[in-house]
């Protein structure tokens, strides 16, 4: 069993990442195109929905702080510039349980209780690639490959 993983940054936060894995990401937005934008007159109220799934996009990570497999490990000061991890955006959105915050004052009749559900988005990472520059061109070697694509 091989033993290759690598540390990221993201979102402000550092994930754990190895191949095959996958990752949930919470303020994971993503630009709409302007394609699917639909243009309404002010007359026409009517609103045209139609479900389109989502095909697994490719996201690639370049905010690599740590590489590690079985001869080497590469650390980053703070960061690792040759390193990419590339990953699929699975489609749907995924809710977390609630988040309830509860608010209390003792002896005063003060009580408050809100919250409210996550979403996030999950991402597959699939490859580990690496640049490798020659004669003033850079190329990508993949070190990581998936299995199950």
């Amino acid at each position: 069993m091989t033993n290759i993983y690598s540390i990221i940054e993201s979102f402000g936060r550092q994930f754990w990442v190895e191949p095959d894995k996958f990752q949930d990401f919470y303020n994971f937005k993503l630009t709409k195109s302007s394609k699917n934008i639909v243009k309404t007159s002010s007359r026409n109220f009517k609103a045209s929905y139609t479900h389109q799934p989502e095909k697994a996009k490719i996201v690639l990570f370049d905010r690599v702080m740590f590489y590690s497999n079985d001869n080497n490990v590469y650390l980053g000061k703070p960061l690792l510039n040759d390193f990419r991890i590339e990953g699929s955006l699975l489609p749907g959105l995924r809710k977390k349980s609630k988040l309830v915050v509860f608010k209390m004052r003792a002896k005063k009749a003060y009580r408050r209780k809100i919250g409210h559900k996550v979403s996030s988005r999950r991402v597959r990472f699939d490859n580990v690639l690496r640049i490798m520059s020659s004669k003033n061109r850079y190329d990508l070697q993949v070190l990581v490959k998936s299995s199950k694509t």
